[in-house]
């Protein structure tokens, strides 16, 4: 799997998920092979969140990898992430806070 693919993978919590995250730690962090998150595929992500497909915890570091890496454009939802990945700031982590924010982006 190459990098591109992975971040693919791991942005939309997909098939090589687990995989996805062993390439990305291996790789350098840099905006060559940028991917770009879209709201379509955030939105599908917080469904599969809402719908219990996606451990809570995962959409947490989920978050805050999407944050914190260079080669991964999140503009379009960046608030929206931030909020995920400092979600101690919006209290407690439901299902009803995922509805709210999917009502957001």
């Amino acid at each position: 799997m190459d990098k591109l693919h992975a971040l693919s993978q791991f942005a939309c919590f997909g098939e090589f998920w687990d995989e996805a995250i062993t390439v990305i730690a291996a790789c350098p962090d840099s905006q060559e092979g940028e991917y770009i998150l879209t709201k379509t595929v955030f939105r599908q992500v917080l469904e599969r969140a809402i719908n219990g497909e996606i451990d809570f915890d995962d959409l947490v570091l989920w978050a805050s990898v999407l944050e914190s890496r260079q080669d991964i454009d999140e503009s379009a939802v960046e608030g929206a992430v931030y909020a995920l990945s400092n979600h101690e700031q919006m209290g407690e982590l439901t299902k009803m806070t995922l509805v709210r924010l999917l009502a957001l982006v």
